[in-house]
């Protein structure tokens, strides 16, 4: 089958299973192209997500550490988070992401890409900020669930624990290639090419 011939599944029968603020839970009775029927389809609903890859004056990647539970790990990641209801820009999210969670503003933040987190599943984007010249401006302002420790990293230090297996967040890895091609000039290709 060509790329030109797949088409979107139809769907009814929509219903809410959770709705939460953080969260929508959905279920679908869907028809693929060939007929096949998944009744339920579940579907989840987030609000738009945007992380930043910020550099500080030093050149350091400034990481954070969290818990995360459902790994039940601490997690090394980018900073960032959902935007807000009265939100609509992800620099305006990234900036207050960044501020909230290390404390930090930046000289300059540009919008690199919007992906999603799992086309399978999730209704939601996924953004990446490149943020540079980062410099502290106040102390972190944690909602009541974080627990934070911001992490400056040197960002080949950065690349080697993503490589490693020591990022456990994968969006998060990939967020960090994709702002390390354009920051650094890293070029990832097939070898020969």
């Amino acid at each position: 089958m060509s790329k030109n011939a797949l088409r979107r599944w139809t769907t009814d029968s929509p219903r809410v299973l959770v709705d939460s603020p953080w969260m929508r839970l959905r279920a679908e009775r869907c028809v693929t192209q060939r007929g096949a029927v998944l009744d339920p389809f579940y579907l989840l609903d987030y609000p738009e997500w945007v992380h930043v890859a910020a550099f500080d004056e030093e050149d350091r990647l400034l990481l954070v550490r969290q818990y995360r539970h459902g790994a039940r790990q601490i997690s090394l990641e980018l900073p960032g988070g959902m935007m807000d209801p009265s939100e609509n820009d992800p620099l305006v999210t990234g900036a207050r992401e960044l501020l909230e969670e290390t404390g930090h503003v930046a000289t300059t933040l540009a919008h690199l890409a919007r992906l999603s987190p799992n086309p399978s599943s999730h209704t939601n984007g996924v953004h990446i900020l490149l943020a540079t010249g980062a410099r502290p401006r106040r102390e972190l302002d944690l909602d009541a669930t974080e627990d934070i420790v911001v992490a400056p990293t040197p960002w080949r230090e950065a690349v080697e624990m993503a490589i490693a297996g020591e990022m456990i967040h994968a969006q998060h890895v990939g967020l960090l290639f994709i702002a390390l091609a354009r920051a650094k000039g890293l070029k990832f290709g097939r070898t020969g090419e």
